[in-house]
Formats: C-alpha cells, structure tokens, sequence
C-alpha cells in the first residue's frame, strides 16, 4: 500500500463518526472563509440550528442519496439529534 493510504487515511467506523468528521471540516472552512456580513446577518442567533450544523446534514444528505429533505432532516431529528442540539 502507498504511504499516502497508509499515513493519511482516516478510518470512519459509524455513520455518526462521519457527521461528526463532516461537521468538522464544515465548521473550520466556515469560520475561515464566510464573511462578516454573512455570519452577523439580522436574527442568526434566532435560529435553531447554526449555519455549520445546516450545511453538514444538507451536504449529508445528499452524499447519502436521500431524495426527501423532509424525511432526511426527519430522519436526523429522531436518530442523531444528540450531535446537533
């Protein structure tokens, strides 16, 4: 095996590992690269969920295939609600 698969791959062993993973990476690049303007936007810390946590079940969802926004975040809300509180 060459040393880039050996050294720099991360081994996801649950489903739960790879939101967590995704919501990571989302999170950092958010930070780092979303403006100002966007971020203290009016009534953003009205919202439910944080711009990071949307976009890592949005993007989830559609890595996962799933055709229904409704039944996805559905499906999030009764079995991973405990990662985005």
């Amino acid at each position: 095996m060459s040393k880039f698969h050996t050294n720099n791959t991360t081994v996801l062993a649950t489903f739960e590992d790879f939101l967590a993973t995704v919501f990571v990476i989302i999170d950092d690049l958010y930070c780092r690269y979303v403006p100002p303007e966007v971020t203290k936007r009016r009534h953003a810390l009205d919202a439910k969920l944080s711009d990071s946590e949307f976009i890592t079940i949005s993007l989830c969802g559609e890595l996962a295939g799933v055709d229904s926004e409704n039944a996805w975040h559905s499906f999030i809300k009764r079995n991973y609600q405990h990662l985005f509180p």
